[in-house]
């Protein structure tokens, strides 16, 4: 019996960026097959923690 691997990942589409908003995107990752989606959401450029992988804040787009 083999493990399998899954991962899910959220980050900010930064090519899309118009007027310091950006879209959020997100990707899954089962045994080394991607698939990406968008997940209907924008926040401002400046509130994405890189590191965290998430919105920074506490204000209604962060928390949404």
């Amino acid at each position: 019996m083999s493990r399998s691997t899954f991962s899910v990942l959220f980050y900010v589409n930064r090519g899309k960026e118009k007027n310091g908003v950006v879209p959020v995107m997100g990707r899954i990752t089962i045994n080394g097959t991607q698939c990406q989606f968008s997940c209907k959401h924008s926040i401002p450029q400046a509130m994405w923690d890189v590191k965290g992988n998430c919105a920074k804040g506490r204000i209604k787009e962060a928390l949404q």
